[in-house]
């Protein structure tokens, strides 16, 4: 989102709760047709697929290290699995201490759907926030990823955003950090994590809840919008062009990057993001 500067002066928006949300651990989106939409990421933004979707990796704030994983997936839009909201999109959080966090939730009137689920690659829970989306939140093994995926994951680019409407953000935020331990700014949250290829890099992703009148995600229908991080944006748009892929403007050079817009398959609205980086 092209309002958020990533200085220095955010590097507290990471947050270090040790029960609540540490990061993004995956964003699920429907559509009419899963395989020819991960067939256009692939060729067009150059996402490493499997049957899933893609597995975005980075390294650790925490442990620079250490891998982490943001599981992006569509989703038939036939699927059941974000009932009970009625969103074409579901965000997963990576937490710390789902046990304590479950607990913690339950003291607090919080919907829960399910109870928690075990897996080798982690714990998971089934939540509502205050506008009915359903959250999955998810207790990490990033071990099991590293020695599943390694060699196979999308590394060269990544997620920089997640945008969604909201009938009331203030209200939101306010819920995330009450319930979740998200710290949050004029903007929403901005989270910390590391460059997989340059670990000294810091790497920025934007979490931000907008208004529902909004039209920055026009002409896109949807309630949501995905920013990617990318890598040379002249040249990939000289790309997408010979792709025939529709540009909704032009590049726009700011001093914390690189933007444009461009509209993917069955008319969501995308933006692409050439960070300026910061390494400390």
């Amino acid at each position: 989102m092209k309002k958020e500067k990533t200085n220095s002066t955010n590097i507290k928006m990471k947050s270090n709760n040790p029960i609540g949300v540490t990061g993004i651990g995956g964003i699920f989106f429907k559509c009419r047709n899963i395989e020819k939409t991960k067939e256009w990421y692939s060729k067009n933004l150059n996402l490493v697929t499997n049957e899933y979707g893609s597995l975005f990796e980075f390294k650790l704030s925490e442990n620079i290290q250490k891998s982490g994983y943001l599981q992006w997936s569509p989703f038939s839009d036939k699927t059941t699995y974000f009932e009970p909201s009625e969103k074409d999109f579901m965000i997963n959080y990576r937490v710390g201490n789902l046990d304590r966090l479950s607990k913690n939730l339950k003291n607090n009137g919080v919907t829960i759907l399910d109870t928690i689920e075990v897996y080798e690659y982690g714990k998971f829970l089934h939540i509502l926030d205050c506008e009915n989306n359903k959250i999955e939140l998810w207790e990490p093994i990033d071990k099991v990823f590293t020695d599943l995926y390694t060699g196979s994951t999308t590394i060269k680019t990544g997620i920089g955003g997640v945008f969604f409407k909201s009938k009331n953000p203030e209200k939101l935020k306010l819920w995330y950090q009450d319930n979740l331990g998200i710290v949050t700014n004029e903007y929403g949250s901005l989270f910390c994590f590391h460059n997989s290829l340059k670990p000294d890099e810091k790497n920025f992703l934007q979490w931000s809840p907008m208004s529902d009148s909004t039209d920055y995600f026009s002409p896109s229908r949807q309630e949501y919008m995905i920013n990617y991080r990318v890598n040379n944006l002249p040249l990939l748009v000289g790309n997408l062009k010979r792709n025939k892929v529709e540009i909704l403007d032009s590049i726009e050079y700011t001093d914390y990057g690189n933007f444009i817009h461009i509209l993917g398959p069955e008319g969501i609205k995308i933006e692409l993001w050439e960070p300026k980086t910061e390494t400390q």
